[in-house]
């Protein structure tokens, strides 16, 4: 989807006919060699990113026909956003998922209704196997909106999100914070850039979090993580990069309170309510990543970029899901969910990027390869014994008090690691992208993306086997009224091919099973209409209609079935989005989405014209920032989001309900080179649920309470 070294491409004003077309390539000039600024971003406006990191989009924001959310490093900042989870909780459009032993617990979200836990790049490369993910190294987050395979690859069929990291720059400068929480929080983070001479420039960020979990008994999240960057210019026209990227953590599972069917709510119990096994229960994650990539600039019209990467992954855990609740007897059973697993993968990525005319029609053509290799061991966990206490089922899930779990109870045997199921992919990809400009008025853009993906499995019975070839497109056509507004349509596509989901191998979770291996990929399609327009040069409104269709979705017919059953399912809504400054001192990021989602038909008919489970159809997000004066600035952020259903391929009875919460955040600039600011997380304590666990007796996962942060941010 993205390239992973950035073409920073702005669009310059229209040319003549008769002038040479040239490559754009405009950057923002650091003046203040102690600031960190957005190369993709807008100056004046610290919320308004001007264009995508990502050299397949040779456009603005602004000129390009797609829904495209970004969130810069100055927005995570003030939402005070540590962490992926942190930040897909206040995004409209977008609802955070559950795990357990079937689907990776990690950074699992829900893109327009649909799962893209596995639809996560990191500078323009897919980062396999669900995890962990920080924000520290992080300049910039894109969230693409709407089937994305001409751009990404498999999947994609509710959008992607690329995180773009910080890469070196001109200068020396550097950046230390420290911050202290209510929630027990005790983070300092570094970022310091060095210009070792005219040609050669470092950069490492670092940082260290301990925290617990505001108003969750026992629960904490420890990380540490670098991130170090050099980059060589040995000419004008070239450039070479290498990246290394570790972050680990150490955390404690949290699966939330359990759920009392009997009144089709979370049960009243205290919100602090942890239902684990303290001396069993742990989850640890780290990913290493080695990247190097090179820009050549062969001439005014032609330019090559390459970037190869290596990572590893590791997601472990056994944590403690309160199942099977007994409301007469006041029990609930600590089920033992597991997972011990590794993935490793290669990918380069290559692609040529042309600027030429065809008669009157002016074109930008970005063609290229994608070559990778994934390969994911699902182990599992194991137990023997349950101590002396009373259990219940398998002898690893101990029964806890409903209302006053008591979590210190012995455990009376290590876990140990059980099985090897793995599953090994490759994927070959050749794509062109085109953007056509007819005249100042009207640019159309045509991209085309061939796949051959293979899947294997190993360690299984049967073991699977699957092979699929699919095309995808994205065609635009833009008009723009006027310089700074535009109007397009589009249509867009993604392929789901069977075993596309590495963390699992069961049908309901889009794994690789048995009664799918052979089939096609499932199709899905999307129609866009939308409208951009800038106010006063650093204030972009957006509106967009949409409507996502897919067709034999593969569903599960039930244990024991000896055929898959299908789906097909239909989204449409609607998007609005605000970023930038209506007034130099005063600052808007957010956005409101209001969807539908429905099954259309089903070999189980009970599902026809059920929606969706574990998604807010409508959900509205907005940060107001004001700087009150040169030194202090206040703000605050809203959010809404409604009730979510539980259910497997579509909603249940079970739900969590609607919510709002409400954050604030501020900072007073103590001299030029020191800063100190705030933010009250949750402000009002509003009890609220991320997400309901898919089965008969599900859980809840419980949100965080009410925080208060303090950050020292000190330049040198």
């Amino acid at each position: 989807m993205y390239a992973a070294v950035a073409m920073a491409a702005a669009t310059p004003a229209f040319a003549d006919d008769a002038e040479e077309p040239e490559l754009r390539n405009e950057t923002i000039t650091v003046t203040d060699v102690t600031a960190d600024a957005n190369p993709y971003g807008d100056p004046d406006a610290p919320y308004r990113a001007i264009r995508s990191a990502s050299g397949l989009f040779t456009e603005d924001l602004l000129d390009t026909p797609k829904t495209i959310t970004i969130i810069t490093d100055e927005t995570l900042h003030d939402l005070g956003a540590k962490s992926f989870r942190d930040l897909f909780r206040s995004q409209p459009g977008i609802t955070l998922g559950t795990g357990e032993g079937g689907n990776a617990f990690g950074d699992r979200i829900f893109i327009r209704g649909f799962d893209a836990r596995n639809d996560v790049y990191v500078d323009g490369v897919r980062d396999p196997g669900v995890g962990s993910r920080e924000t520290f190294a992080v300049q910039q987050i894109e969230v693409l909106k709407g089937p994305s395979s001409a751009f990404g690859g498999r999947g994609t069929t509710g959008g992607a999100v690329s995180l773009v990291s910080k890469k070196p720059g001109k200068g020396d400068w550097g950046d230390v914070e420290f911050t202290l929480g209510s929630d027990a929080t005790r983070r300092a983070t570094l970022d310091v850039n060095h210009e070792v001479s005219d040609t050669f420039t470092v950069r490492v960020n670092a940082m260290m979090h301990e925290s617990e979990v505001a108003g969750r008994d026992e629960v904490f999240n420890n990380r540490w993580g670098i991130a170090a960057a050099a980059e060589w210019t040995p000419t004008d026209d070239l450039t070479f990069g290498f990246d290394y990227y570790h972050l680990s953590t150490d955390y404690l599972p949290d699966w939330g309170i359990p759920y009392d069917t009997a009144n089709n709510r979370p049960f009243a119990v205290d919100r602090n309510n942890f239902y684990g096994v303290l001396s069993r229960d742990f989850g640890e994650t780290f990913a290493d990543v080695y990247t190097a990539n090179a820009k050549w600039v062969i001439s005014p019209k032609v330019e090559f970029d390459s970037v190869l990467r290596y990572g590893q992954s590791k997601n472990a855990y056994t944590a403690s899901a309160p199942e099977r609740p007994n409301a007469e007897a006041r029990t609930v059973s600590a089920n033992a969910k597991r997972r011990d697993a590794v993935t490793d993968y290669w990918t380069n990525q290559s692609r040529f990027t042309f600027r030429f005319d065809t008669g009157a029609i002016g074109h930008t053509l970005v063609t290229g390869i994608e070559l990778s290799r994934e390969e994911t061991l699902n182990r599992q966990r194991t137990f023997t014994e349950c101590a002396e206490l009373p259990c219940t089922g398998a002898t690893s899930n101990p029964l806890l008090n409903l209302d006053h779990p008591d979590n210190s109870i012995p455990w009376g045997n290590d876990t140990e690691v059980t099985g090897r199921p793995t599953i090994k992919t490759e994927t070959a990809a050749l794509y062109a992208l085109d953007t056509l400009t007819f005249s100042p008025q009207w640019e159309a853009f045509i991209g085309v993306r061939a796949d051959t993906y293979s899947a294997d499995t190993t360690g299984l019975t049967p073991e699977r086997s699957s092979d699929s070839d699919f095309l995808n497109w994205h065609a635009g056509l833009v008009y723009k009224p006027v310089e700074n507004a535009s109007i397009y349509a589009s249509y867009s596509s993604a392929s789901n091919p069977p075993c596309e989901q590495l963390d699992a191998f069961a049908l309901d979770y889009g794994g690789c099973d048995a009664l799918v291996a052979a089939m096609d990929p499932v199709d899905n399609n999307s129609f866009e209409l939308g409208a951009k327009y800038n106010l006063g040069g650093h204030f972009d409104l957006t509106a967009s209609v949409f409507q996502i269709t897919r067709d034999g979705v593969p569903i599960s017919n039930g244990r024991g079935a000896t055929t898959a059953g299908s789906q097909d399912q239909e989204v449409m809504g609607v998007e609005f989005g605000v970023a930038g400054n209506i007034t130099d001192a005063w600052s808007l990021f957010g956005g409101l989405t209001l969807f539908e989602t429905e099954v259309t038909d089903s070999t189980i008919a009970s599902q026809i014209g059920e929606m969706f489970p574990n998604v807010s159809e409508q959900s509205f997000t907005l940060t107001s920032r004001y700087q009150l004066t040169d030194r202090f600035h206040f703000g605050g952020t809203a959010g809404y989001n409604s009730e979510k259903f539980g259910g497997t391929v579509a909603a249940g009875s079970t739900f969590v309900p609607d919510y709002w919460r409400v954050d604030f955040f501020g900072g007073y600039q103590l001299t030029d080179t020191m800063e100190v600011s705030f933010n009250v997380l949750n402000a009002t304590d509003e009890l609220y649920y991320d997400a309901l666990y898919r089965s008969g007796t599900p859980f809840s996962y419980v949100a965080p309470g009410r925080s208060a942060l303090v950050t020292l941010d000190i330049d040198f």
